[in-house]
């Protein structure tokens, strides 16, 4: 026999609007369910599985929708009876069908979290929309949010946003915020802090408590209005009354994310699309970049910085110095990215008409809001352009982060690093290099064309520096050249150098 908690029991529990629980209920029923609901909870005085699954089972039959609604869950649980899904299923759509709006909610929760079966998002959403056209306020949040946070379907924030819209329509005070919170930050729509802090306005007012915590942030930092330090300070100290921890820690902080404004107000503005950068220096406002076609290899070494601004990129937050290696071939870029803490990030990406698409690429960050641990992200995409200004290359663009715990992308951010050295372009003696396959596994081919007959030799060396292979061919002929190399080494990144006429050829061994 399953026993249940009191925290399983919430599902079995009756909405607290009277159209939910049926008005219409005679006081019989309605003591009776009472009842059957406290014979559930284990370890209460009058515990007795048995005679509330009979009591269920009776007024169901009877056809009271929340009796059937209960005994749906009771089927899809296995309390005091074996689990049945499909007589799970009939009962909790028959609960729907005669008007209790939370069962068809109750059905999206088992099969989004797969609670007794495989999950099927599909059936879920289609739940949770019944659920909240029927009347049940909770199920717009949980319908967006699937949206919002793309668990096991496509992310869509403009279809969040809209459902949240709807929700806030029919009286749900968190979609009011949620809405908020996406034009905060620019997801499915344009950016917006006037318009997002009239929301957290309207939710605040209402008593939501994460509607006060960003409408204190918009105050303290002037986001969307002006700079009110006691206003700031009257918000974060009634949020962190209800509980949240964000406006404990905002209020424990000296300076706010924004310490040095543009403006005492920031007012969000579109993004205007650069295509001809000339500039070798970060600018004071976020600056969207084109990618165009890259008519230099990115292969070299650089230096400089990420800045990260706040969302509606008026403002610079931070400052990261960096240090970057690339590799090209062909499309394929491998490189190592070096922050300031120390950490190497491996990247790993291939560039596209429109942008250079990263895989399998992380790195750790810290941030204002997040101090005390660093945020992992994915290194998602960028848009970047070579700048040539004298005998100085510089790579400037935007970086798209991603934060998959959050399951949403991070603040805008701008690059700009100066390559080390210009070489200026001249015919290569030794061309046309392929490693195959890299990544590698116990060996691999290196191969190459010679103009002329030279002498070439290989060095494989560790991260740090240190040699662990080298080999040199004599008097190589002119033409097509193969070799196949042999390595036992762990996994990892090796930098690979080709050396011949005082020249060499850099590239990176990837060791799976």
């Amino acid at each position: 026999m399953k026993k249940i908690t009191r925290q399983a029991l919430t599902l079995l529990l009756c909405g607290i609007s009277p159209f939910l629980c049926h008005g219409q209920e005679s006081i019989t029923d309605k003591n009776a369910l009472y009842r059957a609901e406290k014979q559930l909870i284990a370890g209460s005085l009058g515990y007795n599985p048995r005679a509330a699954v009979a009591t269920y089972t009776d007024l169901a039959s009877k056809g009271n929708p929340r009796a059937m609604n209960g005994l749906g869950l009771i089927y899809f649980k296995g309390i005091a009876t074996p689990v049945d899904e499909t007589e799970g299923i009939k009962w909790l759509e028959k609960a729907g069908e005669s008007g209790y709006a939370k069962s068809w909610y109750n059905l999206a929760l088992l099969y989004k979290d797969g609670v007794g079966k495989a999950k099927d998002i599909n059936k879920a959403v289609s739940y949770f929309e019944k659920a909240a056209k029927a009347g049940y306020k909770e199920a717009w949040q949980k319908w967006a949010e699937i949206y919002k946070d793309g668990i096991d379907v496509p992310q869509d924030y403009a279809a969040a946003l809209d459902i949240f819209r709807q929700g806030s329509e029919h009286g749900n005070v968190h979609c009011i915020y949620a809405q908020g919170y996406l034009y905060y930050k620019g997801f499915g729509s344009q950016q917006n802090y006037s318009k997002a802090l009239q929301l957290f306005e309207t939710a605040s007012q209402k008593g939501n408590k994460f509607a006060m915590y960003m409408l204190g942030l918009c105050y303290r930092n002037g986001y969307g209005t002006a700079i009110d330090t006691e206003k700031a300070k009257f918000w974060l100290t009634k949020s962190a009354s209800l509980g949240v921890k964000s406006s404990d820690r905002e209020l424990s902080e000296s300076i706010p994310e924004n310490a040095e404004p543009n403006q005492a107000k920031t007012l969000s503005k579109p993004f205007d699309e650069v295509t001809d950068l000339s500039n070798n220096e970060a600018p004071k406002t976020f600056m969207k970049v084109k990618q165009l076609p890259l008519s230099n290899s990115l292969t070299g070494n650089y230096s400089g910085s990420l800045v990260r601004y706040d969302w509606s990129g008026q403002n610079i937050i931070t400052t990261i110095p960096l240090e970057l290696n690339f590799v090209q071939n062909g499309k394929k870029i491998t490189g190592l990215l070096k922050e300031k803490t120390g950490q190497n990030v491996k990247l790993k990406g291939e560039i596209q008409n429109n942008k250079v698409l990263f895989e399998d690429s992380n790195i750790e960050l810290v941030d204002y809001y997040h101090k005390g641990s660093p945020t992992s992200y994915e290194i998602k995409e960028a848009q970047i352009q070579l700048i040539q200004t004298d005998d100085v290359l510089f790579l400037a663009g935007n970086i798209q982060l991603y934060d998959s715990k959050r399951h949403e992308n991070e603040k805008p951010m701008f690059l700009i690093m100066q390559k080390s050295e210009t070489v200026k372009p001249t015919k290569e003696s030794l061309s046309s290099v392929v490693i195959f396959p890299n990544p590698i596994s116990s060996e691999f081919n290196i191969s190459f064309d010679l103009d002329t007959i030279m002498d070439v030799s290989v060095e494989i060396y560790s991260m740090n520096g240190v040699s662990l292979y080298n080999r040199e061919w004599k008097q190589m002929a002119a033409g097509h050249q193969s070799k196949t190399i042999s390595l036992n080494l762990p996994a990892g990144y090796y930098p690979l150098k080709l050396k011949y006429n005082n020249e060499v050829k850099t590239t990176i061994l990837i060791k799976q």
